[in-house]
């Protein structure tokens, strides 16, 4: 297998956006219907208090998110449109 690459993997969402906006590519934003009642934005609360206390927080669970492994009898969700 190719591993993926993922040269925007360390930017911020915001760091993201300003670089399509003076590149002039093309941005566009949607909020799944499904957003506001997902767990998700509990999970993103905690890291921005992680985040408020030790800067370092989402860096370290990204290095440590690559190095996990996930093993092939994992049962997987096929992935729909919101």
């Amino acid at each position: 297998p190719v591993p993926r690459c993922k040269p925007l993997r360390h930017a911020y969402e915001k760091e993201i956006v300003l670089y399509a906006y003076f590149e002039g590519l093309d941005y566009v934003s949607t909020e799944c219907v499904y957003a506001p009642h997902a767990y998700r934005g509990h999970a993103r609360s905690l890291l921005k208090d992680l985040e408020a206390t030790r800067p370092s927080t989402v860096a370290a669970l990204g290095h440590s998110g690559r190095r996990l492994a996930v093993g092939t009898e994992v049962a997987t969700k096929a992935l729909v449109a919101c």
